[in-house]
C-alpha cells in the first residue's frame, strides 16, 4: 500500500515535523534552576548567592544565638533585624565593627574569635558584590 501526496504536501508535512521536534527540543531544554541569574551580571548574582548561601548556612545561627535576644522586640521590624539577610548584608560591615570591638553583644561577653571570624568572612563576601 502506497501513501501518495499532494505537490508540495511532503514539504509541509517535514517542515511541521521539523518545527514540532525543535521545539520539543527547546523545552525539554530549557533550565528553570536559572531564573534569579542576571544575566547582564552573572558574577554579581554568583558573589550575592554565596553571601547568602553563607548567611544561611553560618552565619545565622551566630546571630539567632547572641544578638536576637535584644533584637526581637524593638529592632524585630525594619533594617535591625539581623536574622534577615537583606538587613545583615546592608550591615556587614557595622556588625563585624561592633563584634570585633567586643561593643556588641551590648553588656555581654565578646563573641568568641571563631564567631568574630564569621561575621568577618560574611562582610568580605558582601564586600566582594560588585
Amino acid at each position: 500500500m502506497y501513501v501518495t501526496f499532494k505537490k508540495g504536501a511532503m514539504k509541509n508535512l517535514l517542515l511541521s515535523l521539523t518545527f514540532l521536534l525543535a521545539s520539543t527540543l527547546f523545552i525539554a531544554c530549557s533550565n528553570d534552576d536559572n531564573e534569579d541569574i542576571n544575566p547582564e551580571n552573572p558574577i554579581e548574582d554568583t558573589e550575592l548567592k554565596a553571601a547568602e548561601a553563607y548567611f544561611d548556612n553560618t552565619l545565622k545561627s551566630v546571630i539567632n544565638t547572641n544578638c536576637t535576644s535584644c533584637h526581637t522586640s524593638y529592632h524585630s521590624t525594619g533594617s535591625s533585624n539581623y536574622s534577615v539577610f537583606t538587613n545583615a548584608r546592608s550591615k556587614a560591615s557595622s556588625m563585624y565593627s561592633q563584634v570585633d570591638a567586643g561593643t556588641m553583644p551590648k553588656g555581654g561577653d565578646k563573641l568568641s574569635d571563631d564567631d568574630i571570624n564569621k561575621f568577618k568572612t560574611f562582610k568580605e563576601l558582601v564586600d566582594a558584590i560588585p
